[in-house]
Order: C-alpha cells, then structure tokens, then sequence
C-alpha cells in the first residue's frame, strides 16, 4: 500500500529546484563583461541565499527511499527502475547538451569514446556531476540501508539520537580532511578509486553522504521528525543564520579581492567543514520553511511549488538549455539593466520554460524517458494521479 505524500517535500522539491537554476544564472553573470564588485557582493547574497539545493535534494532523496521502504528489497527491481527514470534520460540528455555545445565529433571513434566517458563522469554538462553522484548512492543503497535499519533496531531512540550527531561531527571532519584524502588517493595511483577521490572528488557520494543519512533518520520516523524540527527550531536557525553572515562575508572578501577582475566564489565550495555545517542547518531551516509553506503558504504557492517539485527532476536535466534562452532576451532587452534584474529575468525565464518544457515532453509517447515523468497514464488511474521517479 502506497504512503500519504508528505507535503513538505513536495514543497521542498519546488524551493530546490528554482534554487538550483538561481545558481546556475549567477554562475554566467559573475563572468559577463561589465560586472563590477558591487554586483558581486550581491551576487554572493544570492548565492549563499540558494546554496541548499544540492542537500537538499540528496535529503530528500534519502527520506523518500526510507520513508517508502516496505521492509523488503529486491535490489534487480529497484537499480533497474533507477536505471530507466534516473540514467536514461541523464544518458539521454547528455547526448542533447552534447551535440548543442558540439563538444564531440561522433565520426570518430575517439569522439564515442569521449561520450562514454561523459555518460561515467557526467562531463558534457556543468549540472550532470550531481546524477552521477546520486547513482552511487542508489548503487550502494542496499549496503546504506542495511547498516541503518540494524543500527535502528539495536539500539534506543535516544541512542540512535546520539549516533545521528555523531555521524555529523565525523562528517564534518571528514571535510575538513578532503585535501589530505586526495593527497594519498593520488599517491596510490589505483585505477578508478584514485581518479573518484582526486579528479571527481565533487561528484563523490561519500563526501555528500551525511545528508543521505539524515533524510534516512527522516523517512524512518516522519512524525518524531516532524516534532523535532519545532523543538530544535531556535538552535539550526541561529546556526543558519550566522553562518550565513559569515560565509558571506567570506565570499565578499573574495571579491574584494579579486580587484574587478573577475568575479569567483571558490571560498563558497561545498566540500568545506564550516560550508557542511551550514548546509545541515539549511536543510532543517529549509523543511521547517516548507512546512510554514504547506500552513501558511496560500493554495496558489503552495500550488506552484508541489508542481515545481513534480517535473523537478526533467527541469533539472533541461535548464541548462533554458537558460541560453534567457540569455538571448537578456542579450537583446536587457543588458543595460541592473544586474539584480538580469539574474532575476534569467532565473524566471529559464525555471518556467524548464518546467513547462517537461510538462509538454512528459505528455508524449516516451516522454519519461526524456523527463523521468509520465502523466500519460491519468486516463487510467484514479483522477489527478500522475506517476513520477519519487527518490
């Protein structure tokens, strides 16, 4: 029997994906020609106001999975489920940004050797490292969930309270220890595993595993969760809040002292310990906003947001793409204009035509293989059920 949604990750899925395209356009304007430090310290605002996204998506990832475990798994149903609603239309959409960016020649057998490796790495384009991230995590799904339910059921509430909090600390210090890491893999020269911890250090699931975990903690127990999200609400908000102010200061020093010559944020890089910090409270901060959302929100916000989150994952896959659009009405209406504009104009323009792109694509015959989405099948469902890749 199917579980009751829960609505905060519906919502939350929404405010994750329009933060991730928020990202992506400040990416382009802290290097087009005419930005000055002042527009980058509000880009930096901007900035460290979306940096949720990517943990965000990965806790709700691990919630659903947890949440939606019957207590049963055959592993050859759930990769191979995976591997059509998640891979294919990754694979799919790496050969489309590949032949837009002509980045490959396929007369060659160099060029389908170099599009292999892209579909292993997630090269063609610079938002695709994160489905070869979440891949390692499904491949290794069974091993995950098989340490936390033992340790789950071995041990007390409280006790597994405690161990939660202490799989963050040395998460965090794992962090901070990322340069050292990569130091030794590069030294040992193993196939594979050197190349994951040094070249593709960022797209390594283990340095993003924490918060896989703590949507496990999540999924397996929604309602004590829900009650622990209001009681510790004081405490990650006054962690969010002044990390934020201090990370932020940090990205502007950056600026400053780039001098006007270009505009970079590297000190704002996820695979840092105080950035982790701050990332595990912006989870909490972000599912207690989704909550105040889902009572407080409006029927239309909140309408806007569950739909947001439905197509989220093809939207994903295809704002890349949006977003040369936005930058052509940007090009040619726009570039006089403030540059808080332009990076609203190029955020709105490119999440809405993401959205409705894949709305359009899932209608059609085989569409889900572009979008991991289907609505075809309302016609024989119950009315307003659409079915969609959850985790």
């Amino acid at each position: 029997m199917r579980k009751e949604r829960i609505k905060e990750i519906e919502r939350l899925r929404g405010l994750a994906f329009l933060a991730v395209v928020l990202q992506h356009s400040i990416a382009h304007y802290s290097v087009a020609p005419g930005m000055t430090m002042s527009d980058g310290v509000w880009m930096a605002v901007l900035l460290m106001a979306s940096k949720f996204a990517v943990p965000v998506f990965i806790f709700i990832t691990g919630m659903v999975l947890f949440y939606n475990d019957s207590g049963e798994l055959n592993y050859r149903t759930f990769i191979t489920r995976r591997l059509s609603v998640i891979f294919v239309p990754f694979a799919l959409w790496t050969i489309i940004h590949v032949i837009v960016n002509q980045s490959i020649q396929f007369d060659s057998a160099d060029g389908w050797m170099k599009l292999g490796g892209m579909l292993v790495t997630g090269k063609a384009s610079s938002h695709l490292w994160y489905i070869i991230m979440l891949f390692q995590l499904y491949l290794l799904y069974p091993v995950i969930r098989s340490v936390i339910r033992r340790i789950v059921a071995r041990f007390t509430h409280r006790v597994n309270i405690g161990l939660l909090f202490a799989a963050g600390i040395a998460f965090i210090i794992l962090t901070d220890n990322i340069p050292h890491i990569t130091r030794f893999m590069g030294e040992l020269h193993l196939p594979v595993w050197s190349d994951l911890f040094t070249t593709y250090a960022d797209r390594n699931s283990l340095y993003f595993s924490f918060y896989f975990v703590l949507g496990a903690a999540a999924g397996l127990n929604p309602e004590m969760w829900s009650k622990w999200i209001s009681r510790a609400r004081p405490v990650y908000w006054t962690v969010f809040f002044f990390l934020f102010g201090f990370l932020l200061m940090e990205g502007i020093q950056e600026v400053w002292r780039g001098e006007g010559l270009r505009i970079t944020f590297y000190s704002l890089s996820l695979l840092k310990p105080v950035m982790a910090v701050f990332l595990i409270s912006s989870i909490l901060a972000m599912y207690d906003a989704a909550g105040w959302i889902c009572r407080y929100g409006g029927s239309r916000i909140n309408s806007v947001l569950s739909n947001l989150g439905l197509y989220s994952f093809g939207a994903y896959l295809m704002h890349l793409l949006t977003l040369r659009i936005s930058y052509m009405v940007d090009e040619n209406m726009l570039i006089s204009a403030p540059s808080w504009v332009r990076i609203f104009s190029s955020w709105i323009i490119s999440a809405v035509l993401a959205y409705y792109g894949t709305r359009i694509i899932s209608l059609i015959p085989f569409g889900k293989w572009l979008t991991g989405v289907s609505v075809r099948k309302k016609k024989t469902e119950r009315p307003g059920k659409e079915t969609t890749v959850s985790a």
